[in-house]
């Protein structure tokens, strides 16, 4: 996983503005983050209810150290 999806993940989690448009603008929201076209597709098949499960299951990978809620 590349940091630039890491930034992503982590900016939807600690900013709500940030996460709305993650989910209504993908495009939008990924503008001056270099991710790749396989985490971009994993970014479209998420939705709100899914983003925290899957966020908490990347665990210390996403946050490099810093706690996550729902990260165990």
């Amino acid at each position: 996983m590349s940091d630039a999806l890491d930034q992503v993940v982590e900016r939807a989690l600690t900013d709500k503005t940030y996460r709305t448009l993650l989910f209504k603008d993908l495009n939008k929201a990924l503008e001056g983050y270099p991710v790749t076209d396989e985490e971009r597709s994993l970014l479209q098949n998420l939705d709100e209810d899914n983003f925290d499960d899957f966020a908490g299951g990347l665990g210390d990978r996403t946050t490099k150290g810093r706690w996550l809620p729902g990260a165990g």
